[in-house]
Parts: structure tokens; C-alpha cells; sequence
């Protein structure tokens, strides 16, 4: 008999170390290893890269149109646009502008995870003017929205695709874009040190990649407009 399978935070949490190691254990039915040995396993992991086949120097490259798994989600960075005007969203200034950057967005864990998780996802750096005040991770995005309404994209279900775009807020006064640098950061399923509840914390830049920004036709992020 195969025995029974590792339980889904435990599974979750070895995405999020980054281990090979780690993920083929927890692919062996959980009689081989015991619970109390995956626990072990996945603490030395995140906690110690005990068990990381290798050590990355930096974050790697990023490019557009190619899927990359930034836990707890998988993101395709397609193109960066910018507009004044852009239906159901409202600037913090007539005069200003929106940055877009639009991206295919799927929710690779087993529950609904928030939108200010997503908006730690994918940061901004080198962008003059921006209005969101900038973090150790870059400049979050105003808003995430689906590109087919415009509604806010929260909660983010597990197992769903969605076309949607990071909205950063751009001072009018400063002319735009013509390349930005995108950063993805992957977060760890993780109990903080004063918070023992299980959430998806830490985000951490593990690609860069610089992008052209053009301006979008007739005020919309979407393809081909």
C-alpha cells in the first residue's frame, strides 16, 4: 500500500522552501518518513537551507510571456502600458497617470489567498514619480484588477487563471516610462515569531527583469488596444 500522502500545509510549505529535496520526500507516502520526520525535514529547510541542492547568488531573470512559479502563485508577465485614463479606477490626481502591468495570474495552493498577498507578488523599481511610497521589496501596486471588468482581484481562488493588472500611480509631472523593472517575490507559508498562525509571509525578490512601457491605445491594458 502506498500509504497516506503528506498533508497539504506540509506540501505547501516545501513549494515555498524552494527545496528539491524537500518536495520529492513529501512526494513518498508519509509511512516512509514518519510526520514528525517531514516536520523536521520541511524546519530545517525553510529555516536553515539545510537541504538546498544549491544556493542562489540573486534573483534570476525575468521574461516576459514565460509562466514562473513565485510561491504561493504563478505568474506570466506579458507587457507594461501606461494611460490617464482607464475605466473604473481613479487616480489620486487628474493629472496623473496609470502604469499597468499585465500579467496572467494563477493561485497554485489549496485555498484562497488575499490581494495584499498578490500585490507583494510583483513590485516595481527604477520608476520615477511613483505615488505608492517604495518597500524593501520595491513599489506594491495600487491595485490589482481583472482586465475584464476591472474589478479588484481578491480574494485569489486556488486553481483559477486570471488575465489581470498591477496598477501603480504615476505624479503627472513626470513624463513616463519607456522601460521599468519588474520584480517577483515568492512568498514562505510560515508562523511569524510572535504570530503563530499559519499565513504566507516574507516575500523575497527571486526575479528581475526590465521591461519595455509603452503607452496603451484608447485607455485600456488590454492586448491588442
Amino acid at each position: 500500500m502506498s500509504g497516506p500522502a503528506a498533508p497539504p500545509e506540509l506540501r505547501a510549505r516545501a513549494r515555498a522552501s524552494g527545496s528539491k529535496v524537500a518536495r520529492r520526500v513529501l512526494d513518498q507516502p508519509l509511512r516512509r518518513i514518519g510526520v514528525v520526520g517531514a516536520i523536521v525535514l520541511l524546519a530545517t529547510t525553510a529555516a536553515f537551507g539545510g537541504l538546498e541542492e544549491q544556493t542562489q547568488d540573486g534573483p534570476e531573470v525575468l521574461e516576459a510571456g514565460t509562466p514562473v512559479e513565485v510561491a504561493p502563485f504563478e505568474l506570466t508577465v506579458h507587457r507594461v502600458v501606461w494611460t490617464g485614463d482607464l475605466p473604473g479606477q481613479r487616480l489620486s490626481d487628474d493629472g496623473n497617470r496609470w502604469v499597468g502591468v499585465v500579467a496572467t495570474v494563477r493561485n497554485t495552493s489549496d485555498a484562497g489567498v488575499l490581494g495584499v498577498t498578490l500585490r507583494d507578488a510583483l513590485t516595481l523599481s527604477g520608476v520615477q514619480g511613483l505615488v505608492q511610497a517604495p518597500v524593501d521589496i520595491g513599489v506594491t501596486a495600487s491595485a490589482v484588477v481583472v482586465l475584464e471588468d476591472a474589478s479588484p482581484l481578491s480574494p485569489v481562488q486556488p486553481g483559477l487563471t486570471y488575465e489581470a493588472a498591477f496598477l501603480f500611480e504615476q505624479d503627472g509631472s513626470v513624463a513616463p516610462p519607456t522601460s521599468v523593472d519588474v520584480q517577483l517575490q515568492q512568498h514562505t507559508w510560515r508562523a511569524g515569531s510572535l504570530d503563530p498562525e499559519l499565513v504566507w509571509r516574507f516575500p523575497t525578490t527571486v526575479l528581475v527583469g526590465t521591461l519595455d512601457a509603452r503607452e496603451a491605445a484608447a485607455g485600456t491594458p488590454e492586448q491588442d488596444t
